[in-house]
C-alpha cells in the first residue's frame, strides 16, 4: 500500500534545531503490545489517541493494522497482525516478522495500555506545539507579513493544538484517504445479498454490514418481524443482539417464547440490552468491542426516536440523525451484523411517503433494505392480525427482484406478518411471500383486506372524536352519554372506547346506580 503515509509529516530536525522531539518508544510499544494481549484494551486506546500520535512510522503502521482488524472483528493476535500486514504489503514497513511478534512481551501490564495511549497522545500534542511555535517564529522573522496576520496565525496554531483530541488525526476512521478499488477492477467483488433472517419461502431479509430498516405505525407489528427474524437467526445458530428503547426483557423474551423460540437458544444466543442511561464515548466504544467479540448476524433497535433522547438528540434534526448513525448504528454495522432499527412513521398515511417520523436523513442514511410496515387487520390474543411488508428503499437492489409490483402503491410487496394467536401461550408467526391473484385489484389487497383497513382507520378516528368529546366536558360521562352526541355507529364508538380505556388513556369510574362514567386519564395521578 503505497498511499499508506503520515497525514501529518515530521520533520524531526526542523522544529527542534537538531534536537530529537518528545516521545517515549516504550509507551509507544507498550500501546501496541497491550493490544495485541488484550483486545479489550482496543476501545480505551482508540478513545485516548490516534495512529498518527506515534512518532515512529512503523508502530503508526502497526496500531492502523491492527485497528482495521477489530473493525471487521477478526481475531487479534501476533499471527493474524503479521498476516495481514504480509497481505496488505506493509510487513517491512512495520519492522518485518521479529519487531510485530516481539511486541507483546514489552507491555509492563497490558490493562494500563490507556495510560500508555494517553501517555503517547501528550507526547504528540507537545510536538505538536513545538511546531507551531517553530513556525510562528520563522514567520516573525518574515518583515512583509503584518504583525496582525502573526498575531491572527498564532492563536489559529496554539489553539489548534491546544483543542487537539484524538479522532482528529485519523484518516482511516473518517474516511478521508484512498480506497482500494482492486475488488472492483478485477471482477472479485461480489455483491451484498440479504442472507439474514428469512421469509417462509427461505428468501433472506436484511444485508449483513449494512444499516437496514423498518418503520410502521404503533402496533402494526415491527418488533414481531423483528423476532421472527432473530428466531431465523437462532435456528441457524447465530447470536442476535437486541438494543430495546421502548419495551423490557420480560415482554420481548415473553414474545420469542410465544413463537417457539428454545429457551436454551435465548439464554445463548439472544443478547438484550436495555440502555437506561447517556454512556461517555469509551462506554459506548467498549459496548460496541463487546458487540464485536460475540459475532452477531442481526442488531435490532427497537425504538429510534428513545434512543436519540436518551443520546442526547434532536429528532427533527437531520445533522442529530446523522449523528445517531454515527454513534451507534454505523458501528454496529461495522461488526458484520445486519443493523435493523424499528421507527414510527408520521401519522398522516397520506402524506408519510416512504419516510419515518422526524429528519428525511434517516431513509438516505439506509445502505441495505428499509421496510415500511402498513396494518392490514390488528394483532390480539385469539386473533389473527395482518400486516404488509413493503419495500422503501433498496440500496443494493438484490430485495426488490423478489417482491411482487405494488400497483398503485408505488413501493414493491415484499411480504406479509401473520401472527395467529391461539391464546396466551403460543402463537403462529409467519412472513409469508406475496402471492400474485389475477382476481385482486391492482394494489394487491383483497376486498376483506380493505374492509378491516376501513373499519381500523375508523375505529382510530373514533378514538380521536372521544377524546375530544371528553376533554371538552365538564363531567365525566356515560356511554350512552358519549353515543348521544358522538355521531355514526355506536358501535365504533363503543369499541375506540373500550381501547381507550385499555391504553389508559380514558378512566373509569363508578357512577350512579352501578353505572360506568368516564373521563380522561390524569398525567399525573393516572398515568401509573
Amino acid at each position: 500500500m503505497e498511499n499508506v503515509r503520515h497525514l501529518n509529516p515530521r520533520d524531526e530536525d526542523a522544529a527542534g534545531g537538531g534536537r530529537m522531539p518528545p516521545h517515549d518508544p516504550a509507551a509507544e510499544q507498550s500501546v501496541l503490545g497491550a493490544m495485541l494481549l488484550d483486545p479489550h484494551t482496543i476501545p480505551d486506546v482508540i478513545a485516548a489517541m490516534d495512529p498518527g500520535d506515534h512518532l515512529r512510522p512503523a508502530h503508526e503502521t502497526i496500531h492502523r493494522a491492527i485497528i482495521g482488524l477489530y473493525e471487521r472483528g477478526a481475531a487479534i493476535d501476533p499471527i493474524t497482525l503479521v498476516a495481514d500486514l504480509q497481505r496488505t504489503g506493509d510487513l517491512l514497513r512495520a519492522g518485518g516478522v521479529p519487531y510485530v511478534s516481539g511486541l507483546p512481551s514489552a507491555v509492563p501490564v497490558a490493562i494500563n495500555a490507556p495510560e500508555y495511549a494517553a501517555r503517547v497522545h501528550d507526547l504528540a500534542r507537545r510536538r505538536r506545539l513545538i511546531e507551531a511555535t517553530s513556525r510562528i517564529a520563522n514567520k516573525g522573522y518574515e518583515h512583509d507579513v503584518p504583525t496582525d496576520e502573526l498575531h491572527a496565525l498564532a492563536r489559529e496554531s496554539i489553539t489548534a493544538v491546544t483543542d487537539d483530541e484524538p479522532g482528529t488525526h485519523t484518516a482511516d476512521a473518517t474516511g478521508w484517504c484512498f480506497s482500494d478499488l482492486t475488488p472492483v477492477l478485477d471482477g472479485t467483488h461480489k455483491p451484498a445479498q440479504p442472507d439474514v433472517g428469512a421469509r417462509d419461502d427461505g428468501i433472506g431479509m436484511f444485508y449483513p454490514g449494512h444499516i437496514n430498516g423498518i418503520t410502521g405505525e404503533s402496533e402494526a407489528g415491527k418488533s414481531w418481524v423483528a423476532l421472527i427474524s432473530c428466531l431465523v437467526e437462532m435456528n441457524r445458530g447465530n447470536t442476535v443482539v437486541y438494543v430495546d428503547f421502548e419495551d423490557s426483557e420480560v415482554g420481548v423474551v415473553a414474545r420469542l417464547l410465544l413463537i417457539g423460540a428454545n429457551p436454551q437458544d435465548i439464554a445463548e444466543r439472544f443478547l438484550y440490552v436495555r440502555p437506561g442511561a447517556t454512556p461517555s464515548p469509551a462506554q459506548l466504544a467498549a459496548f460496541i468491542a463487546a458487540i464485536a467479540a460475540r459475532q452477531p448476524t442481526l442488531a435490532v433497535v427497537d425504538g429510534v426516536t428513545e434512543g436519540m433522547s436518551l443520546l442526547g438528540l434532536e429528532l427533527k434534526d437531520n445533522t442529530d440523525v446523522a449523528r445517531f448513525g454515527r454513534m451507534l448504528l454505523r458501528p454496529l454495522a461495522n461488526t458484520g451484523a445486519a443493523v435493523v432499527p424499528l421507527d414510527h412513521v408520521v401519522k398522516n398515511g397520506e402524506s408519510r411517503g416512504r419516510y419515518a417520523l422526524g429528519g428525511v436523513h434517516k431513509l438516505n442514511a439506509v445502505d441495505g433494505v428499509q421496510y415500511i410496515l402498513e396494518a392490514v387487520k390488528p394483532f390480539g390474543i385469539n386473533t389473527e392480525g395482518r400486516s404488509r411488508l413493503r419495500i422503501a428503499k433498496d440500496r443494493p437492489a438484490q430485495v426488490r427482484r423478489h417482491a411482487l409490483p405494488g400497483g398503485r402503491n408505488p413501493m414493491h410487496w415484499y411480504a406479509d406478518l401473520v401472527v395467529k394467536s391461539h391464546g396466551e401461550d403460543f402463537a403462529e408467526a409467519h412472513l409469508y411471500p406475496p402471492v400474485e391473484r389475477h382476481d385482486e385489484p391492482a394494489d394487491g389487497v383483497t376486498a376483506e383486506e380493505k374492509k378491516a383497513q376501513a373499519e381500523e382507520q375508523a375505529i382510530k378516528d373514533r378514538e380521536e372524536v372521544v377524546l375530544h368529546v371528553l376533554a371538552k366536558a365538564s363531567e365525566s360521562m356515560s356511554t350512552n352519554a358519549l353515543e348521544g352526541v358522538i355521531s355514526g355507529r355506536a358501535s365504533v364508538t363503543r369499541r375506540a372506547l373500550t381501547r381507550l380505556v385499555h391504553s389508559g388513556r380514558v378512566v373509569v369510574e363508578k357512577g350512579p346506580r352501578g353505572g360506568a362514567l368516564h373521563r380522561l386519564a390524569d398525567a399525573k395521578g393516572d398515568a401509573s
